[in-house]
């Protein structure tokens, strides 16, 4: 039976709903998404008291949330309230009355807890071994030392961008000293974290100020695409964009492409909270993360629902297959042929001279190359690009994911002619372009071997002598089929290798 998760994330100075539909076959998908500046925090360090103002405007919010909760017929709500709750000495009736007005339990979680939700929503959906998380929020700033894909160490710091901003009053046009002393302060309390300095690591981002960088580096380079997630972005970039922003105003500020007019205020505390990480660590680059304490409480959950533990060691294998389900692809036909692409790769790597990394992107292309069947299923294999190219794969750079959706679009022919959106162009050198072509011969005599979608062929040798190449099959019955359709590729596999392709069985 299906069921629908409401995540709710009510922070310093935004609150998010997510509604997460777990489906029969246990796949998962996102299917609402909300996002709200609420500044919960604003003028909360007078007196340690969350303001009336600031509540009115959370409980409105809210009793929005719990209203689209209904409207999606969602089985579950998991809410959790992080640093503007539970550093208010009135935090605690607040949620009080929340419940009474809304019917939505929220949870106050520590500092600790926030940064552990954080790391399990990191770590299962980006492929990094070693690196330091921060997840910088309006209130506080939780960090997390990550060891071979392990957490070591977790704390939070009681400050964030709404906070910093507040306390030091950044709100319009700083000036040096104000920098200097937001420096100084930052500083100091960096300090006081002895495993912290000179890793050498990569810094990971999440939050909305990691966001903003992505956005405003994006608008900054004309980057093709605007997804965030998996991000990469460096040091000498980062700081060339701290010299521009630092020296603007708030009006100033709301004018930089991919700022949203809601941070403009706080994002000169949160980017000097991020200056000064990267130079405690030694770190030379930032990723940045989408996923943080919702995508952590929902795979929580949904771990604990299928008794997994909290952290892959995979995350590209199960969000393959995660989106695999997902279309209700045929699994077994799926991985049969990526058995069969995988098989034939090892003994054609040399011949096509591929790399050993472009096996991923063959797997990958393998297990989800039939998935634009669930759209239509003529011409399916470019509706198949298209969803790979969307999908929420983890572990996978933006390239490696058009790659991968190139792949897809080829795999019945490399001449097919396919409208490619023109970001392949801006991603792709012409050496990608070949990559793909070869990879897509892989998996294009792959599929034909499993034509009847039974399995038939189980493995296959190839001998090359002669300028000749001899697939030798070893089937279970008689396979015209199969001989049928790998047949149409030997003009293809000719222009890829120079060989002329001859099939026994």
């Amino acid at each position: 039976m299906s069921q629908r998760i409401g995540i709710i994330d009510l922070g310093s100075n935004s609150a998010r709903l997510i509604i997460v539909e777990i489906y029969k076959n246990r796949a998962y998908n996102l299917i609402y998404h909300q996002k709200e500046t609420i500044r919960l925090s604003q003028d909360a360090d007078k007196n340690q008291q969350l303001q009336p103002v600031a509540m009115a405007r959370g409980m409105t919010l809210l009793q929005n949330f719990a209203h689209i909760c209904k409207l999606h017929d969602t089985d579950k709500i998991i809410a959790v309230g992080t640093a503007a709750i539970r550093n208010a000495h009135n935090g605690t009736e607040f949620v009080e009355n929340v419940k009474g007005e809304t019917g939505i339990t929220i949870k106050i979680i520590s500092g600790e807890t926030e940064a552990k939700l954080g790391y399990i929503g990191v770590i299962n959906t980006l492929n990094v071994t070693d690196a330091v998380l921060f997840d910088l929020g309006g209130g506080s700033t939780e960090l997390t030392l990550i060891k071979d894909r392990k957490a070591e160490k977790f704390i939070s710091l009681p400050f964030g961008a709404v906070t910093l901003t507040e306390r030091f009053n950044l709100q319009k046009k700083a000036s040096e000293a104000q920098l200097a002393s937001l420096d100084t302060f930052i500083v100091q309390e960096l300090d006081k974290i002895p495993w912290l300095k000179n890793l050498g690591v990569p810094l990971i981002g999440i939050g909305g100020t990691a966001r903003g960088i992505a956005k405003m580096e994006q608008k900054r380079k004309n980057y093709p695409i605007l997804k965030l997630h998996n991000y990469r972005t460096s040091s000498i970039a980062f700081h060339s964009l701290w010299q521009d922003v630092k020296v603007m105003s708030c009006e100033k500020r709301r004018k930089i492409p991919g700022l949203s007019n809601d941070r403009a205020d706080i994002i000169l505390a949160g980017l000097a909270i991020v200056k000064n990480l990267f130079e405690e660590i030694e770190s030379t680059q930032l990723i940045i993360s989408s996923c943080g304490v919702r995508e952590g409480l929902f795979l929580q959950y949904y771990f604990s629902q299928g008794g997994q533990t909290e952290t892959l060691t995979d995350p590209l294998t199960q969000s393959i297959h995660n989106t695999l389900l997902s279309y209700n692809g045929n699994t077994t036909h799926a991985y049969h042929v990526a058995k069969l692409a995988n098989n034939l790769f090892n003994e054609w790597q040399q011949i096509l001279n591929l790399n050993p990394a472009d096996k991923i992107l063959l797997h990958v292309a393998a297990v989800l190359h039939d998935i634009g069947i669930s759209i239509n299923y003529y011409d399916h294999a470019r509706h198949s690009a298209y969803l790979v190219e969307n999908a929420r794969l983890f572990g996978l750079s933006h390239r490696e994911q058009i790659m991968a959706s190139l792949i897809v679009g080829w795999h019945h022919s490399s001449s097919a002619k396919h409208a490619f959106n023109k970001i392949y162009n801006e991603f792709l050198d012409e050496g990608n372009w070949q990559t793909a072509r070869k990879l897509a011969l892989l998996l294009a005599v792959a599929e034909s071997l499993d034509t009847t979608q039974m399995k038939l062929v189980e493995k296959v040798t190839t001998v090359f002598t002669n300028k000749k190449a001899e697939l030798r099959l070893e089937a279970m019955q008689a396979i015209p089929l199969e001989l049928q359709s790998i047949n149409k590729h030997s003009k293809w596999f000719k222009k890829e290798t120079g060989f002329e392709l001859i099939i026994s069985q």
